[in-house]
C-alpha cells in the first residue's frame, strides 16, 4: 500500500458489479461494472466544482491524473463539449508515464438550486478512448451541498462492452484505489483553498 493509499481512508470507494446507469449510455448489462467513490468536503459545491474543472491545478493535487491536455479549449478549464486527454498514473504517485492516456469528452454540466438554498452540479465525462462496440465508459461527478455547509462529492464510472471484463479483471481493484485517492485529494485541496 502506497502513502497515497494510506491518506485516502476518508473517502469511500467500491467496485459495483450491478452497474449504475449513466446519462448517455443508460442501464448497462453483461460484463458491465461501476467504480464509485464518495466523500464529504467542507467547502461549497461551487468550490468543489471549480477544483474539479480547473485542470491547470491538477498537478498540485491530483496524483491519479496529474496532467490533462484540453484538445479544443485553451483556458485549462473543462466545460461542456470540451474534448480532453487524461494522463493517468495508475500507481497514484503523480508521475504521468505517458503510457496510459484516456481521451474523454465532457458532455454535460448541469446546475440546480436545491431546496436547502445550496447548489448542486452534475458533470459528465464520456470515454472516447475506444470504439463504443468494444468499450463504453462514462464518468459522472455529482456535487451536492447540504444546509450545514458541507458538500457530498459522488463520482462513478460505469464500464460496459466486451473489453469491460478485461478492465475489471486487470485494473478493477486499482481503479477503486485511485478513485478513492482522487476523492481524498480533491477534498484536501478544496478544503485547503476554502480556508485560505
Amino acid at each position: 500500500m502506497t502513502a497515497n493509499d494510506e491518506q485516502s481512508k476518508g473517502a469511500k470507494a467500491d467496485l459495483l458489479r450491478s452497474p449504475i446507469p449513466t446519462p448517455y449510455w443508460g442501464p448497462q448489462t453483461g460484463s458491465a461494472f461501476t467504480v464509485r467513490a464518495v466523500t464529504t468536503i467542507d467547502a461549497t459545491p461551487t468550490a468543489v466544482l471549480n477544483s474539479l474543472l480547473d485542470t491547470n491545478e491538477y498537478p498540485m493535487w491530483n496524483h491519479f491524473v496529474p496532467k490533462v491536455d484540453l484538445l479544443n479549449s485553451s483556458d485549462g478549464r473543462l466545460g461542456s463539449d470540451v474534448l480532453f486527454t487524461e494522463h493517468v498514473d495508475m500507481f497514484g504517485q503523480g508521475k504521468p508515464s505517458g503510457l496510459v492516456k484516456i481521451k474523454l469528452l465532457m458532455t454535460t454540466l448541469n446546475e440546480k438550486d436545491e431546496h436547502n438554498g445550496s447548489k448542486s452540479y452534475e458533470a459528465v465525462w464520456l470515454g472516447k478512448a475506444y470504439p463504443a462496440w468494444a468499450l463504453r465508459s462514462e464518468r459522472v461527478h455529482a456535487i451536492s451541498g447540504d444546509s450545514s455547509g458541507l458538500t457530498t462529492y459522488d463520482v462513478w464510472e460505469t464500464f460496459s462492452g466486451p473489453l469491460a471484463l478485461l478492465v475489471r479483471f486487470f485494473v478493477g481493484k486499482t481503479l477503486v484505489k485511485r478513485f478513492r485517492q482522487w476523492n481524498q485529494e480533491l477534498k484536501d485541496y478544496t478544503e485547503t483553498r476554502a480556508n485560505i
